[in-house]
């Protein structure tokens, strides 16, 4: 089964560098949904920070293709709002 991520910036509760988005992921083994994880975008590193039940299952999914799919959700976001506040 082909995994299928959605992520979604919550743009009432997003200030750059600080966000927060709503995933879901399902792999056919492993699922949840409508978790909220927050992201701190400060360099040099970005910090994701997950509820206790994405963290419990983070070594059974593809944590790398997760994490890219939030940061891809939030460069669009980031270029969609050029020159704007979230």
């Amino acid at each position: 089964m082909e995994t299928k991520i959605s992520v979604e910036v919550l743009r009432d509760k997003s200030f750059d560098p600080n966000f927060q988005v709503r995933i879901s992921y399902d792999d056919g083994k492993t699922r949840f949904k409508n978790e909220v994880a927050y992201v701190s975008r400060k360099p040099p590193r970005v910090n994701i920070e997950y509820t206790e039940s994405v963290e419990k299952v983070l070594d059974k999914i593809e944590r790398k293709k997760l994490e890219l799919e939030i940061m891809r959700a939030i460069v669009e976001v980031l270029l969609n709002n050029s020159g704007k506040r979230l």
